[in-house]
C-alpha cells in the first residue's frame, strides 16, 4: 500500500501514517499468531511516486499466491480514496464480501506490471537506506519503464542482506544487489552461477529446505525456471523444532506444456553462521546454512526436437 514518507518509527503505530484499519489488521494477525494460527501474509508500505501515484488517492496491490499460476502469485491492484484504504485492505483479508464495493477502484490494465520493491526503510535498519537507496535510484532511473515499476519499499525481513529486493509477481527475493547483478536480476539473463550467492529464495515455497532446494534447480535449469509452474511438498523430515534435514520433491511443468517432471533432493542444516540482525545491536542471530547433498531428476515430458 502507498504511505507517504517519512517512515517513522511508528510507522507501525495508530497516527503512524498506515490507516487504522490496516494496524487492526495486523493486531489481529499477530493475536492469530500467537494463539499458534500460521502466518502467511505480510503487509509492505510503498513510497508513493510522481510517475506513478495519484493525489488524494492510495494504490494498493495484493498478491496471492496460485499454484497454476507461472508467475506464482496472482495480483490485483487498485487505486482507492485515501480513506478507503484502511477499509480496502480489511476486505481482502478479513471480508472478501465486500470487494465488490471497491470494484470501480480497480486498474486491471496494472495486474500484469511488474514491480521491483527495494528496501530503503532506514529508520528500521541503517544499511536498507545506506546500501538500498542508491540501488533504488539505479533500477528507477535505468531500468523502469511502462511493463516494470521501481518502488521503495517497506522492511520485509533480512536486514544483514541489504541492498535486497523482492520482485513481484514471481516473489524472488534477491540479496547483496550491486552494479553486477542489477542487468541479470532484471533480464533474467547471464550466469546463474554467479548470481546464487545473491538468491535469498523464492516466496512460492514456505518450508526453507523447499527454498534450498528450489534454488539448487534454478541452477540447473537457467532462468527459464522462474516461469515454470512449481508445486513443492517435504517428503520426510527431521523430528524436533528445528529439523536438520528434510527430503523434498518438486514437480514443474514448463509454460508451453512442452517439459515436466519431478526433482527429488535431501537438504542437511550443515552449520549455522552468527551474526547481528539489525545495524548497531550487539546481539546475534544464528542462520542455519542449508545444503542440498543429493538431487534425483525425473522428465516426464521431453520437447518434441523434431
Amino acid at each position: 500500500m502507498e504511505v507517504p514518507l517519512p517512515w517513522k518509527k511508528g510507522v507501525y503505530e495508530r497516527g503512524g501514517g498506515q490507516p487504522d484499519a490496516v494496524i487492526e489488521l495486523m493486531e489481529l494477525w499477530y493475536k492469530r499468531y500467537e494463539a499458534g494460527e500460521p502466518y502467511h501474509h505480510r503487509s509492505l508500505m510503498i513510497a508513493p511516486d510522481p510517475a506513478y501515484s495519484q493525489t488524494g488517492r492510495r494504490r494498493v496491490m495484493y498478491y496471492r499466491r496460485h499454484t497454476d499460476y507461472p508467475a506464482g502469485f496472482e495480483k490485483v491492484e487498485y487505486v482507492v480514496p485515501e480513506d478507503e484504504a484502511g477499509r480496502l485492505a480489511w476486505a481482502l483479508f478479513e471480508a472478501r464480501e465486500d470487494l465488490t464495493a471497491f470494484g470501480r477502484y480497480r486498474v486491471p490494465e496494472m495486474d500484469t506490471v511488474r514491480d521491483v520493491l527495494v528496501c530503503t526503510h532506514g529508520t528500521v535498519d541503517a544499511a536498507c537506506a545506506k546500501f538500498g537507496y542508491p540501488l533504488y535510484n539505479r533500477l528507477r532511473r535505468d531500468y523502469a519503464d511502462e511493463g516494470l515499476r521501481v518502488w521503495r519499499v517497506s522492511h520485509f525481513g533480512g536486514h544483514v542482506f541489504a541492498p535486497t529486493l523482492v520482485d513481484l509477481p514471481t516473489g524472488h527475493f534477491w540479496a547483496y544487489v550491486e552494479e553486477a547483478q542489477v542487468k541479470p536480476i532484471v533480464q533474467r539473463e547471464g550466469s546463474v552461477e554467479a548470481m546464487r550467492g545473491h538468491y535469498r529464495g523464492w516466496a512460492g515455497f514456505e518450508n526453507p529446505f523447499l527454498q534450498a532446494a528450489e534454488r539448487e534447480m534454478w541452477q540447473r535449469e537457467g532462468w527459464v525456471w522462474f516461469e515454470w509452474v512449481k508445486t513443492g511438498r517435504v517428503v520426510e523430515a527431521d523430528s524436533g523444532d528445528r529439523p536438520t534435514w528434510a527430503v523434498v520433491e518438486v514437480d514443474y511443468r514448463s509454460t508451453d506444456g512442452r517439459r515436466a517432471g519431478c526433482y527429488r533432493g535431501r537438504v542437511t542444516v550443515e552449520r549455522a553462521v552468527e551474526t547481528i540482525g539489525t545495524t548497531g545491536y550487539e546481539a546475534v542471530y544464528p542462520y542455519a546454512q542449508y545444503v542440498v547433498r543429493e538431487m534425483e531428476h525425473a522428465v516426464s515430458t521431453e520437447p518434441d526436437m523434431a
